[in-house]
């Protein structure tokens, strides 16, 4: 009989083995009793951790309509951090899961500290106690992600052939899960459609349709008013804010200039009824020369304006199309940032092949981004930009991400309004982020919006391949 020697590795392999099958059948039997989605998927990670006791794991779930991940289910990681996920838009560089969810792909993080997929989130992860994070995306059918599933280490940490092959296997229970959940909800609605009568079915479709005919005949009409009185609204906004900012150096101006008349007549009287002395003329000469001063640097402030007004006119850019390349444009933009802005970390991670139009236009709207996170973000000038570029058959997709004191629900909603200012008494117009909204809608007819995130402001813009 052969000698065989079994190592005490090879009993641990073994009994993990057992525990993985053991966990795995007791999920499967979860499912198969119809237990709802959340008690079935905590069941995974409490098995998760019992296969791996060093190992915090959680599964979240991806809102198919707005992009956005929030935790279902977890054990052992701290509540302050999961409810800092919650509504967390996917995107390249946003974290392992949010990275995870928007590629599709495996990310593999061994240490949060030093990651660029953790940048902006490193501090939030650091205080949970979090130094290492792998995840999964749970995709089901037809390439569907449904979420991630997330394995956390307290301590830098880069995972074996075995932990990949756990991870996946996880990753694949989680999507039976969902699919399962989705396949039987499916049935219970065409189920709910075959209980109706024919005739019923048509009475209904009928009525919807009249319904709707007269909902959209209502709905274009009041589109149409909403859009000329938006119209209207801007314009008498922009014409408002114009005379506004225009009158307070053109009327110091003219006060200064009547001033200055002032002096030049009291000047004449004097020379013409000889009573000047050379003191009283140096007076009068050192006070008109101040007058001249004041109103030489209103109309240069007035003028000044008035160029930054013209540049709301985003149209006269329009006939920049040189295509340029994303990739090195960045690097560009990143010298002028370190060369202008010296404390400014700029990070940035921009996928090959990226081609787009107007370079002019590009660049400045970044730097009207880059001069507002300085403005408003960041205290002494200091803190960090993340810039990510990648694209899909018909989209650029841009995403700008600083680390400031973020900004408020009320004053978000008013961001890319013209003349809206947190630091008026600073003398801030408030037109950088309607320059960079009217950039990204008239020059390439695409969309940018605020979007929610745990720590900065975060930019996320969408640009057409072709217009």
């Amino acid at each position: 009989m052969p000698n065989i020697n079994i190592t005490r590795d090879d009993l641990d392999y073994l009994q993990r083995a057992i525990e993985l099958e053991a966990g795995r059948s007791e999920v499967l039997r979860s499912v198969a009793r119809g237990d709802n989605i959340e008690a079935v998927l905590k069941l995974l990670c409490e098995k998760s951790e019992i296969y791996n006791p060093e190992m915090k794991s959680s599964v979240l779930l991806l809102d198919q309509e707005n992009a956005t991940l929030h935790p279902i289910a977890t054990v052992s990681l701290p509540p302050d951090y999961c409810n800092a996920l919650d509504g967390l838009k996917i995107g390249m560089g946003v974290g392992s899961c949010g990275t995870a969810a928007f590629s599709k792909k495996r990310v593999i993080v061994t240490d949060i500290n030093s990651d660029p997929n953790w940048a902006q989130y490193k501090d939030l992860a650091l205080r949970a106690g979090l130094q290492s994070c792998w995840s999964e995306p749970i995709m089901g059918s037809n390439e569907k992600v449904y979420g991630t599933f997330a394995m956390y280490y307290e301590y830098p940490n880069a995972p074996t052939e075995e932990d990949i092959a756990y991870i996946e296997t996880c990753a694949n229970l989680a999507a039976i899960v969902f699919e399962n959940v989705s396949n039987r909800q499916e049935l219970l609605d065409a189920n709910t459609q075959l209980s109706q009568t024919v005739d019923e079915r048509n009475s209904q479709l009928m009525e919807a349709n009249k319904s709707l005919s007269l909902v959209l005949e209502q709905q274009k009409i009041a589109n149409l008013r909403d859009i000329n009185a938006e119209k209207a609204n801007i314009t008498t906004m922009l014409l408002m804010g114009v005379a506004h900012e225009i009158n307070t150096p053109l009327g110091v101006a003219i006060t200064s200039n009547s001033s200055s008349s002032q002096i030049v007549t009291s000047l004449s009287k004097d020379i013409a009824e000889g009573r000047l002395s050379k003191s009283s003329a140096m007076q009068a000469l050192s006070a008109l020369s101040k007058s001249i001063d004041l109103t030489f640097n209103n109309l240069t402030r007035a003028s000044d304006l008035l160029e930054r007004f013209s540049e709301i006119d985003t149209e006269k850019v329009a006939d920049q199309v040189f295509e340029f390349e994303m990739p090195k444009f960045i690097q560009q933009f990143s010298e002028y940032t370190r060369l202008k802005y010296p404390k400014v970390v700029l990070e940035s991670e921009v996928e090959e092949g990226v081609v787009c139009f107007s370079q002019a236009s590009f660049f400045q709207l970044l730097s009207q981004l880059l001069d507002n996170s300085v403005s408003h973000g960041f205290e002494n000038q200091q803190g960090k930009v993340f810039i990510s570029v990648v694209q899909d058959p018909q989209n650029i997709h841009v995403t700008y991400h600083d680390n400031g004191k973020g900004i408020n629900k009320q004053e978000a909603e008013k961001v890319f309004q013209p003349f809206f200012s947190t630091q008026r008494r600073s003398g801030k117009m408030g037109l950088g982020l309607n320059i960079v909204s009217n950039i990204i809608s008239n020059i390439y007819k695409g969309q940018i919006e605020l979007v929610d995130s745990p720590v900065g402001v975060r930019y996320k813009m969408t640009i057409p391949k072709s217009v």
